[in-house]
């Protein structure tokens, strides 16, 4: 009994970590040191006029459009590296939801040491953890 309560319970302080975890990655922890760039969004392809100022291919007439050179946009890696940082905080959620329902069946057992041992965990989870995300975030 004593074995599956310190179970529940490092299980518990797991789930509170991952919560770090993915608030961390979703705040652009990685990305402030530059190993993950997620773009915000690709505007319109534009093109250089004769003043050196730069208009939207959008903007041109329907034949202007035609001749102006379009260049694919050079930060390829960069979208590789989103659809990383998003494939992981897609794993990252369904296994928090699924140790989060594997939580709440410990607790529905009814047995009271299971419950404290959730509730103990959850406590240390959020002690250990949250100090450490507001120093993640600030470096």
């Amino acid at each position: 009994m004593v074995l599956s309560v310190l179970m529940v319970c490092l299980l518990t302080v797991f789930y509170e970590f991952m919560k770090m975890w993915r608030l961390w990655l979703g705040s652009g922890g990685p990305r402030r040191r530059g190993a993950y760039a997620v773009p915000r969004g690709f505007g319109p392809p534009s093109s250089p006029t004769s003043d050196g100022e730069s208009i939207s291919v959008l903007g041109l007439g329907r034949s202007q459009s035609s001749l102006a050179p379009i260049q694919p946009p050079g930060n390829a890696p960069i979208i590789a590296n989103g659809w990383l940082l998003h494939c992981l905080q897609t794993a990252l959620h369904v296994c928090q939801v699924g140790l989060g329902y594997m939580l709440m069946l410990c607790v529905m057992s009814y047995n009271v040491w299971i419950f404290l041992g959730v509730l103990l965990g959850s406590g240390l989870g959020h002690f250990l953890a949250y100090p450490l995300i507001g120093r993640l975030i600030t470096t």
